[in-house]
């Protein structure tokens, strides 16, 4: 039996602490390898194989400091940056190829739903209904006033 996995989805690096965090108490937990994932949404008139780093400069950063924050966590990582026209579709794929066992993504402030429940954004809502495996999505508390 192999080694289970899990997938952490980083988007921005305001959000990697607290996702890096979670995923690696998780993994820690499971006995699991760790894998961070940067997707990079490249418009539609854009050729995804196009030679032009600067797309990928801010995926390399947040890869960079998730791999960081794993050793801080005595854990290893690996990273992959890849680029599509969908990250909710390239995430869940991704996690299918790789046998992923749990998928961790964040999202930004929920907006509130008129019944004031969150409401979750477009990569979490294709996570939840597609993805091969368990999905946690981290909500930042609200702020307290």
């Amino acid at each position: 039996m192999s080694k289970p996995k899990v997938m952490v989805a980083l988007r921005d690096s305001v959000s990697v602490e607290s996702l890096m965090v979670l995923a690696s108490e998780l993994a820690q937990g499971m006995g699991a390898d760790l894998v961070a994932l940067h997707v990079v949404e490249v418009p539609l008139l854009t050729p995804l194989d196009v030679m032009d780093e600067s797309l990928d400069r801010h995926g390399h950063e947040v890869l960079a400091q998730a791999k960081h924050l794993a050793e801080e966590h005595s854990m290893t990582i690996s990273t992959e940056l890849m680029r599509a026209r969908e990250a909710d579709e390239a995430i869940v794929g991704v996690a299918g190829e790789k046998g992923v066992d749990l998928l961790v993504i964040g999202q930004r402030k929920p907006r509130a739903h008129a019944l004031g429940e969150p409401v979750l954004g477009r990569v979490g809502r294709y996570a939840v209904h597609h993805a091969p495996c368990r999905v946690i999505i981290q909500i930042p508390a609200p702020d307290r006033k």
